[in-house]
C-alpha cells in the first residue's frame, strides 16, 4: 500500500510538472507569438495596394497600373444584399461572436473528424482580414494560431461596422478584382450601387474560392454556388423565400464590354517609365496615384488606325518577301545576316532548334542570358510552328545555322501629335504592335531623318540674311578640301538649273541645300537645330544639311513646334499633373518655354513650308484627306530606308516615320511621299477641325511680287511672277533686268497683305 502511495504520488508529481510546463511552455509561445504578431492598430492608417490611375487631357480613364485592382469604398456604399449574402455564407453570428466562432469552430472539427478530411471553414470575416492583411496562406498550426490572435485583436481595437468594411475593401473575388467595388466592375461591368440580388449573392460565394467557382470559368458551377448563397440568406431571414427563387431564375450576364486593350500602350509605357524613375515601382503599383496627361484618347485612336492602314498599305505597295521553307535547299543560297523562315522542330530548356529545307537545320539560343525580349520563349515557339530568325553563323561542316528569334521582320512606324503652342503630346505611337515589340520608335529609335532636316537648314538661313527669293543653280556640285571628299546628288539623279531657295525646299532639291550649308557653314546648322529642340549629337558634316545624323522623331517634332510657335521653344510633356491617393496635387507641370528665334524668320520659313504641301513633295497628303492649310517637309534616305512627314496647322503638328528595325530599305522608290505623306494626310484630315483656318503673319514682314527666274522685282515683261513674303529690309530693292525692256509692274494693294 506504502508503495503504491508512493508510486501515486511520483505520477500526480509529473502530472503536475508536465501540466505546469505545458502551460508555461503555451503562456511562454503565445508571448513569442503577441511580440512578434504586427499591431492591428494600424488599420488605423489602412492604405492597401491601390492602382494608378492614367487620365487623358479630358480625363478620361486610358489605363492602370496595378498589382491589386482595387477601389476603396465606404461601408455605406456597399449594397445591402451583399452584405448580407456575405455573412449568410462565410460568417453568420459576425456581429455576435468576439473574433472567434467556437460554435462554427466545433462544427468544422467534427465534419472533418467523421469525414477524415480538412473541407470545412472556421474562419470568422475577422480571421480572414487578419490572415490577408497580416499573415501568409500557409496551413499550418502556428499560423492558425496567429490568426486567432490578430482577429481577437482586431475585434477590440475596432467596431463591427468597422472591421467589415476594411473586409469588403481587402478581400479577393478573382480575376485580379480586390474589393466588392473593382469586383463589380469586372465581373458585372456595373458600379456597387447597381448590382441586382443575384449577383450580390454570385460575388458572396467567389471568395471562398475565387477560381473554383468563376462564372468567367465554369458558369454552371458559379450558378450552383450564387443558389447556395440564395439559401444561407433564406435560412438566415435575410430574404424571403419568394425573394431567393426570383434571383435564382435570372440567368448569369457577365461583364458585356470586357476590359480593354490600353488605346495607348506606347504612351502609357514612356509615362510608366518617367514615374518610376522619379517615385519608384511601389508607388506607381501600389499608391493610388492620380496621373492626369496631355493624351486626347479620341486622336490617339485615329492615330493608331492611321498607323495600321499605311503599313498595311506599304506592304502591298512593296511586299516584303522573306525566304520561305524549300526542300532542295542549298547552304550557299542563306547569307549570314539574312531573315528567313523556319519550322520549330524540337526545344529545350535552353536551345530551340528549326528547320530550313533540305538538309539544313539551325539553333537558337532561348536561355536566360541568350533570350532578348520581355515576353518568354514558350510565348512564341511551338513545335511546328513557323518563325521568322535572323542567320548569325553558318557552320558549313555541319549545315547548322545559329539563329536568333526576329519578332517581326516587316515595317514599322512611329506617330507623334503635339499642340506645337505648349508642347503638349497628343498622341504617340510607337511600332506597328506593342505586344510584339514595345519598343518606342517615337523616341528610343534614332533614325536618319532625310530631307525633313532642311527645314533646320533653310531657318538658319533665313536667320542669316537669305531669302525664299534668293536664286541658287541646281548643277553639279562638290566639296574637295582637305580630308573632306562630298558630291551630293538629287533624289532624281537630274539638274534643273537655276532656282529660288523656296522651290528648292518644295521640291527638295539636295544641291541646292549643299550649297546653302557650304555658305552658312556646319556649325551654324548644328546651333540653330539644338536651339530649336535637337537634343541628339550631330556629325560635324556636310551631308548633315540632307540629314545624315541620327535623331528621334519626338525631337525633330520638337524642333519643327518651335516655328509652328513662332520661335517659342517648349519642351514636349506627358504630364500635366499628379495626385496622391488622397487627391493632394504632388506634381504640376510648368511648361519650359524659352524664345530662340524671330516671329518674322518663323513666319518666312512657315510660308515657304506651306509650298511644299501645295504644289512639292508633301502634295499626297492632300490625296489622302487633309484638306486645310499645313506647314510641313517630307524625308528620305538613301534607297528609302527612312521615310518622314513632319507637318502642322495653326493648332496641330504631326510627325510620321516608317522604315524597318533592321535598316534596310523598303525599296528603292519608297519616299515620305510615297509612303510618310498618305499616313500624315489621313490623320491630319480626321483630327483638323477648321480647314479654314490659316497661319498668323507675325514680325515684321513685306510681300512684293518677284520674277520667279531671277529673284528681283517682278516687272510686266516677266511670265512667272509670283507674291514672295520677306523679312522687311531683305527683299530685292532692283527690278528684274532678264527680259526685255520692260515698264515697272503696277502691283494691286490688296494682294500685298500677309499670308492671303
Amino acid at each position: 500500500k506504502q508503495k503504491r502511495n508512493n508510486r501515486s504520488g511520483r505520477i500526480a508529481k509529473i502530472l503536475i510538472i508536465s501540466i505546469s510546463s505545458l502551460i508555461g511552455f503555451t503562456i511562454g509561445l503565445l508571448q513569442v507569438l503577441t511580440y512578434e504578431l504586427p499591431d492591428p492598430s494600424v488599420l488605423e492608417n489602412y492604405q492597401p495596394s491601390l492602382p494608378t490611375n492614367i487620365y487623358d487631357k479630358d480625363n478620361r480613364l486610358i489605363t492602370s497600373f496595378y498589382i491589386e485592382m482595387r477601389e476603396i469604398v465606404n461601408l455605406s456604399q456597399i449594397p445591402d444584399n451583399l452584405k448580407y449574402a456575405t455573412l449568410a455564407i462565410e460568417d453568420k453570428r459576425f456581429y455576435s461572436h468576439w473574433g472567434i466562432d467556437p460554435i462554427r469552430i466545433v462544427k468544422a472539427l467534427w465534419v472533418d473528424l467523421i469525414t477524415w478530411s480538412r473541407r470545412q471553414g472556421a474562419s470568422t470575416l475577422t480571421q480572414q482580414l487578419a490572415r490577408d492583411l497580416f499573415l501568409t496562406k500557409e496551413r499550418t498550426i502556428l499560423r492558425k494560431i496567429k490568426e486567432i490572435m490578430l482577429a481577437l485583436q482586431i475585434e477590440r481595437n475596432y467596431t463591427k461596422d468597422e472591421i467589415l468594411e476594411f473586409y469588403f475593401n481587402q478581400v479577393y473575388y478573382g480575376h485580379g478584382a480586390h474589393g466588392a467595388s473593382a469586383a463589380a466592375k469586372v465581373f458585372f461591368g456595373k458600379e456597387l450601387s447597381e448590382l441586382t440580388l443575384d449577383e450580390c449573392a454570385l460575388l458572396a460565394g467567389l471568395t471562398r474560392s475565387p477560381w473554383a467557382f468563376s462564372p468567367f470559368r465554369d458558369i454552371e458551377t458559379a450558378k450552383k454556388r450564387r443558389n447556395l448563397v440564395l439559401e444561407m440568406m433564406v435560412k438566415n431571414k435575410f430574404i424571403t423565400r419568394e425573394e431567393a427563387e426570383e434571383a435564382k431564375q435570372k440567368p448569369i450576364k457577365l461583364n458585356p464590354k470586357p476590359k480593354e486593350d490600353d488605346p495607348a500602350p506606347y504612351f502609357t509605357e514612356y509615362i510608366r517609365r518617367q514615374l518610376e524613375i522619379k517615385y519608384g515601382s511601389s508607388a506607381i503599383y501600389r499608391g493610388g496615384m492620380n496621373i492626369y496627361t496631355t493624351l486626347d484618347l479620341d486622336i490617339q485612336k485615329k492615330a493608331n488606325e492611321a498607323m495600321l492602314w499605311g503599313l498595311e498599305r506599304t506592304e502591298e505597295i512593296y511586299p516584303y518577301k522573306i525566304p520561305g521553307i524549300k526542300d532542295n535547299l542549298k547552304l550557299s543560297e542563306i547569307k549570314r545576316g539574312q531573315i528567313r523562315k523556319a519550322k520549330v522542330e524540337k526545344i529545350t530548356s535552353s536551345t530551340c532548334y528549326v528547320y530550313f529545307g533540305g538538309n539544313i537545320r539551325g539553333m537558337m539560343d532561348i536561355s536566360y542570358e541568350g533570350w532578348a525580349f520581355d515576353f518568354a520563349p514558350e510565348d512564341v515557339l511551338e513545335v511546328g510552328k513557323l518563325v521568322y530568325v535572323k542567320v548569325n553563323e553558318i557552320d558549313k561542316d555541319n549545315n547548322m545555322l545559329r539563329v536568333s528569334y526576329e519578332m517581326r521582320p516587316f515595317y514599322q512606324g512611329a506617330i507623334i501629335v503635339l499642340n506645337p503652342k505648349d508642347g503638349a503630346i497628343l498622341a504617340m505611337v510607337g511600332g506597328a504592335d506593342f505586344n510584339e515589340s514595345p519598343f518606342n520608335r517615337s523616341y528610343q529609335s534614332k533614325r536618319q531623318p532625310g530631307s525633313s532636316f532642311k527645314v533646320f537648314l533653310y531657318t538658319a538661313a533665313i536667320d542669316n540674311g537669305f531669302t525664299p527669293a534668293d536664286i541658287v543653280i541646281d548643277a553639279p556640285f562638290a566639296i574637295d578640301a582637305p580630308g573632306i571628299k562630298w558630291s551630293p546628288h538629287n533624289y532624281s539623279r537630274k539638274f534643273s538649273g537655276p532656282m529660288t531657295i523656296r522651290y528648292a525646299l518644295e521640291q527638295s532639291i539636295n544641291i541646292i541645300a549643299a550649297k546653302t550649308v557650304d555658305r552658312i557653314g556646319i556649325e551654324t546648322l548644328a546651333e540653330y537645330a539644338h536651339k530649336m529642340g535637337i537634343k541628339s549629337k550631330l556629325n560635324p558634316v556636310y551631308s548633315l544639311a540632307l540629314g545624315s545624323s541620327d535623331v528621334t522623331l519626338l525631337e525633330m517634332c520638337a524642333g519643327y513646334a518651335t516655328l509652328a510657335n513662332y520661335g517659342v521653344k517648349s519642351e514636349p510633356y506627358a504630364i500635366r499633373y499628379i495626385e496622391d491617393r488622397d487627391g493632394n496635387i504632388i506634381e504640376h507641370h510648368i511648361p519650359q518655354q524659352e524664345v530662340v528665334l524671330p516671329e518674322a524668320t518663323c513666319s518666312v520659313m512657315i510660308d515657304m513650308m506651306t509650298g511644299v504641301i501645295e504644289r512639292g513633295t508633301g502634295t499626297t497628303a492632300k490625296q489622302y484627306g487633309f484638306k486645310g492649310t499645313a506647314a510641313a517637309k517630307t524625308g528620305t534616305t538613301e534607297a528609302g530606308a527612312d521615310v518622314w512627314m513632319i507637318g502642322f496647322t495653326p493648332d496641330l503638328l504631326c510627325g510620321v516615320w516608317v522604315g524597318r528595325d533592321d535598316h534596310n530599305p523598303i525599296h528603292y522608290w519608297a519616299s515620305g511621299c510615297s509612303v510618310a505623306a498618305p499616313i500624315w494626310g489621313r490623320l491630319m484630315g480626321s483630327i483638323t477641325e477648321d480647314n479654314n483656318k490659316t497661319f498668323e503673319a507675325r514680325g515684321n514682314l513685306v510681300r512684293v511680287a518677284i520674277c520667279e527666274e531671277s529673284g528681283l522685282l517682278a516687272t510686266n515683261k516677266c511670265t512667272k511672277v509670283k507674291m514672295e513674303t520677306f523679312i522687311a529690309g531683305t527683299e530685292p530693292t532692283r527690278y528684274c533686268d532678264m527680259h526685255e525692256e520692260h515698264d515697272f509692274l503696277d502691283i494691286d494693294a490688296s494682294r500685298s497683305s500677309p499670308f492671303p
